[in-house]
């Protein structure tokens, strides 16, 4: 399937279009419908694809490569339900040897202090290619991810292995990504322990001598007297 996919990118005049198709439908995650997909990515949406014949042979292409999935549902018609109609939906295949590599295709600047945006690199297609035929067959999908995300960040910050993970962590804690579960943790934790107890500081508190003690201690001095 690799081989077949840098044949058919050879074959791009222009590779903005297919490199920004796959960076569309790896950003989406699940199945995108057709119309969704032309509607963002065509004129309307300032995307690349000028012509919807020209987005439906490449997802068809790409589809033949076993590169993106596809699948048909018959959903209610929007201006009457009663009528049914046959939509068709898209998405990027996980098990494809590309996928972990998509994002290769970006580089990342900096717009405004805490904002960064990210476009596709000279020659994107050529690129992918390149991250793809380095990869090993046994490598796992989700772990070479994360390496090639962290491979990334680390180019562009010029920063090392430790400074990318507490970056990521950062940005994580912003989302509230962790929050909740080291929140949640806590909490185990001082359950696991036990409430701590504070020293008493209240003079009310604090045991006074009971009068029957007193009054044996002070025998002696009447006597004496």
């Amino acid at each position: 399937m690799l081989d077949e996919f840098i044949r058919y990118s050879a074959l791009q005049r222009d590779q903005l279009p297919l490199a920004s198709l796959l960076v569309y439908l790896k950003r989406k995650g699940g199945f995108v419908q057709l119309n969704q997909i032309w509607r963002e990515l065509g004129p309307t949406g300032g995307g690349p694809f000028w012509n919807q014949t020209t987005l439906i042979n490449k997802l068809d292409k790409l589809e033949r490569m076993e590169v993106v999935s596809m699948e048909r549902r018959i959903l209610p018609s929007p201006r009457a339900e009663s009528k049914k109609k046959t939509n068709t939906f898209y998405r990027l295949s996980p098990a494809t040897p590309l996928y972990p590599y998509i994002f290769g295709m970006l580089k990342i600047y900096k717009e405004e202090p805490d904002k960064y945006s990210s476009q596709l690199v000279d020659k994107p297609l050529d690129h992918l290619c390149d991250l793809a035929g380095k990869s090993s067959a046994s490598d796992q999908l989700i772990g070479r991810e994360l390496e090639v995300a962290r491979e990334l960040i680390a180019e562009v910050f010029s920063v090392g292995g430790d400074e990318v993970k507490r970056m990521i962590k950062e940005r994580m804690i912003r989302k509230g990504t962790i929050k909740d579960r080291d929140r949640r943790k806590n909490l185990l934790e001082n359950i696991q322990e036990g409430p701590k107890k504070e020293p008493t500081t209240d003079a009310s508190k604090i045991r006074k001598p009971s009068r029957k003690r007193v009054k044996i201690e002070s025998a002696p001095e009447e006597e004496a007297g």
